[in-house]
């Protein structure tokens, strides 16, 4: 459990991260609230799969993939925000992964 707590509060720090973006466009709060809760549950599907062996191309691939339901409803509303919401799961997504494996919290 402590191991799962460890890993959610990673997530939820790659979610603030996420936000950093967002605040000075006063983005809607319910978009804010749907990323920092992605970044959780990408942080424990992170910690627990293995697609690939390089940590990298595995944060990149399951981070996209998560993301793409996220990334088209939110577009459907602000077609703008498609290329940075893919870009921030293409680079906070292998971070993840690395600070995950570096922590020894990725089996």
């Amino acid at each position: 459990m402590k191991r799962y707590a460890m890993i959610v509060a990673i997530g939820l720090m790659f979610g603030a991260i996420d936000l950093i973006p967002l605040i000075p466009t006063n983005a809607p709060l319910f978009n804010m609230l749907a990323i920092v809760s992605f970044w959780g549950v990408a942080a424990v599907v992170l910690a627990d799969m293995r697609l690939l062996r390089n940590n990298i191309l595995d944060g990149i691939v399951f981070t996209t993939l998560l993301m793409l339901p996220l990334i088209l409803t939110v577009t459907a509303v602000n077609p703008k925000d498609f290329f940075p919401m893919l870009s921030m799961a293409v680079i906070l997504g292998p971070a993840c992964t690395a600070l995950l494996s570096r922590l020894g919290l990725r089996k």
